[in-house]
């Protein structure tokens, strides 16, 4: 990759990785998820995580589970043109478990407004 190259994708991997750690909805329902009690203090309120916004937030998941599922498969693809193989399976395994985390918490919130949530 060229010096403008790797300047542009940093660019734009920061303007999508800080609003995603900051209020990331996948974030707060497995850490609300993961908490003992009834009343939860969200880590980063937004409103995705209202009762009365489960379809929003359904659909919020679907779209971030089709693109991660995405870059899997681009990634599947150019494996041919990648020269650092512990870079490429790292970040095979990492965006793996990525759409595992987002597919459970789909399911989650799917299975969750179908019984009143």
């Amino acid at each position: 990759m060229t010096k403008k190259q790797k300047i542009l994708l940093s660019i734009f991997l920061a303007l999508f990785v800080v609003p995603e750690l900051l209020w990331s909805p996948v974030g707060n329902f497995v850490y609300q998820w993961f908490q003992d009690s009834n009343h939860v203090i969200p880590y980063r309120d937004n409103f995705l995580m209202q009762s009365n916004n489960i379809n929003w937030f359904s659909t919020i998941v679907f779209i971030q589970l089709l693109g991660i599922f995405l870059t899997f498969v681009y990634l599947i693809i150019i494996n041919k043109n990648i020269k650092n193989r512990w870079g490429f399976w790292s970040s095979l395994l990492f965006t793996f478990l990525l759409s595992v985390i987002v597919f459970l918490s789909f399911g989650l919130s799917i299975s969750l407004r179908n019984i009143g949530f």
